[in-house]
């Protein structure tokens, strides 16, 4: 029986120049580690996982660059003025005001009065 090749976070996070405990937290998060006690391995495949998951998201522009090529799968729902003008000038939502207080009742004195 051959064992895997493992390493640890803080090898991982030496290695790509990032903070050991960026790594732990990503890699619990992830499920992609292996944990004994207080000890942590990662296997080749929860390596792969953490280099995955901290690939950055492709940016807005590139989303709204697609839409403007005209590649949407549907045509936009056609709105006459009428309906935009009903759309536009609709009733505000009405504003929340303060409640009245309530009074609290009769305040009575629990001391001994003095004589």
């Amino acid at each position: 029986m051959t064992l895997p090749e493992t390493t640890t976070p803080e090898a991982l996070a030496d290695h790509m120049g990032w903070s050991e405990r960026r790594v732990r937290d990503l890699a619990r998060r992830l499920g992609a580690c292996r944990i004994l006690g207080n000890r942590m391995v990662l296997l080749g495949e929860d390596v792969a996982a953490i280099m995955e998951a901290a690939k950055p998201c492709p940016s807005k522009s590139i989303a709204v660059r697609e839409a403007l090529s005209g590649s949407i799968g549907e045509r936009f729902p056609e709105i006459d003025s009428v309906d935009l003008l009903a759309h536009l000038t609709k009733k505000p939502r009405k504003e929340l005001r303060p409640r009245s207080k309530t009074s609290s009742g009769n305040v009575v004195s629990m001391e001994k009065k003095r004589l």
